[in-house]
């Protein structure tokens, strides 16, 4: 009777620390199927290939782009390389691939978003403001109003953008860190880290 308890709690055990693990390294480990442009970090087809990248897209609310739809890159990090934070405000502002349809969305870590009165999470390449003839964009994120394109970040704790370009020919070669624009910081709420 000793033994098969032993047994029980030894498999009870094993399967606890097995869901615990994977839970952690779906939410912690970044895996080498990434690489960067820029600030902003570009899944190639390995990684999506792999279960945990798989599961952290589900995670966040995304299914990841096929080969034949275009990419999708994120950023949780600020163009002078400290990370982004909710409390803080951003301009997401430079040009974007020519003749490509966009989507920036704003979300935490977990993918979820923003809760503002205007229900807005993101832009689209269809309505985004776009200035000068290399049709650039400038988008302000943040939790006070700004003038223009803006994103409140209102009920996130942490800050991540997604950037999904579709497009069947950026799958096969993506666009260089001068074709993506930078995020850059407008300064902190008093006592918020920057």
């Amino acid at each position: 009777m000793l033994a098969t308890l032993r047994f029980i709690l030894v498999i009870l055990a094993g399967i606890l620390l097995g869901l615990v693990s994977a839970w952690w390294a779906v939410g912690n480990l970044r895996f080498e199927g990434s690489r960067t442009i820029g600030q902003w970090s570009l899944q190639n087809d390995g990684a999506k290939a792999n279960p945990y990248e798989a599961v952290r897209a589900a995670r966040r609310g995304g299914g990841g782009l096929g080969p034949s739809e275009g990419i999708e890159l994120t950023t949780e990090v600020s163009a002078d390389g400290k990370p982004l934070a909710a409390a803080c405000a951003y301009l997401v502002a430079g040009p974007m691939p020519q003749g490509v349809l966009w989507t920036l969305t704003v979300s935490d870590r977990d993918g979820r978003l923003p809760g503002n009165p205007a229900r807005r999470v993101g832009f689209t390449s269809l309505d985004a403001m776009t200035f000068g003839p290399a049709r650039q964009i400038r988008i302000s994120i943040g939790r006070d109003v700004r003038p223009g394109d803006f994103v409140a970040t209102t009920g996130l704790s942490s800050l991540r953008l997604t950037l999904r370009l579709y497009s069947p020919t950026l799958a096969t070669r993506a666009p260089g860190p001068e074709q993506l624009p930078t995020v850059t910081s407008l300064g902190c709420e008093e006592g918020e880290a920057s």
